[in-house]
């Protein structure tokens, strides 16, 4: 599975990479991904920063690790 992890990252860093990484799943036809985000300010705006972007049909908490989450694609 792809994944990103946005330990050390400062916001707008991890804004920015979350939104180029769901791009490259979406561009290299990904159904899905894993975004380890921790828990804090990340976790907390992870939702919005997906919620406008058009090719994320679904964000689930991962059950293997609390701290990150599971981004579907269409």
């Amino acid at each position: 599975m792809n994944e990103i992890d946005l330990h050390g990252y400062n916001y707008e860093d991890a804004k920015e990479a979350v939104l180029k990484f769901v791009d490259t799943l979406y561009f290299h036809g990904e159904a899905y991904g894993r975004i380890i985000h921790g828990y804090g300010v990340i976790a907390d705006n992870l939702k919005s920063w997906l919620d406008e972007y058009p090719h994320v049909i679904k964000l689930e908490h991962d059950m293997n690790n609390t701290g990150s989450t599971i981004v579907h694609m269409e």
